[in-house]
């Protein structure tokens, strides 16, 4: 039998464990005919797929998508299969998730990108409460995204001891620059942190959060800025102690990310 374990759900999504029971012997049913559009990522184990004549050895690492009505039929080879999925599913109906059904009745199985498995990380390492539900929400239409464009189908995947190694020193530095979002910080001495070299940091920080640093140092800027606004700071004291040391360039930046000036933001949002 299969098991499900709820990781979390929000309105938009659900997500979810799949595994075996050891306890319980494992029967394959003849067919099974999903209700739901999904994506889940094979974390552990080997099995295949079905779906009329054609059949997909999965393996971790590999995507299995599913839109209401995909008849399919699973089989294992083991007697209490060891196999371990995680999987997204999409629960508001939107262009977005009709796209996937249709890349999921061209490619039901794809592999995983290295910015696709780095975000399925979030489901299951995020603690619980408001921050990791909005976290998981944002992880999983970035996933949906990633998918539907089959962004780079060719790239090298890392391994899997590579995407933990990588992903522990993207989480540092975003956690640094979070924390110390007014230090000047370096492209240099961000990748020395974490005992990397500037280029390779540069190119792994980029695929596995997508934007490079920069860019994510600024988004992190901007949240702190409207923040400080909503809670009644001026413009200029927002700009300079969020890491700004340019009112003008703050000023464009705001605008462009909440498209609005941030006086005209302040006052709709005290």
């Amino acid at each position: 039998m299969n098991r499900y374990l709820s990781l979390i759900e929000t309105p938009q999504a659900a997500i979810g464990r799949f595994d075996h029971p050891a306890e319980d012997c494992h029967h394959d049913l003849p067919e099974e005919v999903s209700a739901e559009h999904s994506i889940g990522l094979v974390e552990r184990g080997r099995f295949s797929i079905q779906i009329g004549h054609r059949t997909w050895n999965l393996r971790p690492g590999d995507l299995f998508l599913t839109y209401p009505g995909l008849a399919y039929k699973a089989h294992h080879d083991e007697e209490v299969p060891t196999d371990v999925c995680v999987s997204v599913t999409y629960l508001e109906q939107c262009d977005e998730v009709a796209n996937l059904a249709l890349a999921a009745r061209k490619h039901p199985v794809i592999p995983a990108t290295n910015r696709v498995t780095y975000l399925f990380r979030t489901f299951s390492t995020n603690p619980s409460g408001t921050t990791a539900a909005l976290a998981a929400e944002d992880a999983a239409v970035s996933v949906l995204s990633e998918v539907c464009a089959q962004q780079d189908p060719g790239k090298k995947r890392f391994s899997h001891h590579q995407l933990a190694w990588y992903a522990e020193r993207v989480d540092a530095t975003r956690a640094r620059l979070e924390s110390h979002l007014t230090s000047a910080n370096s492209l240099t001495s961000l990748a020395r942190s974490v005992g990397m070299s500037p280029f390779h940091f540069a190119r792994v920080f980029r695929e596995l959060a997508g934007v490079p640093p920069h860019r994510y140092l600024l988004q992190v800027r901007l949240k702190a800025a409207a923040r400080q606004l909503r809670q009644g700071a001026s413009v200029t004291e927002a700009c300079f102690n969020t890491g700004f040391s340019n009112l003008s360039h703050f000023i464009r930046s705001f605008r462009r990310a909440y498209g609005v000036s941030p006086a005209r933001y302040a006052r709709q949002n005290i």
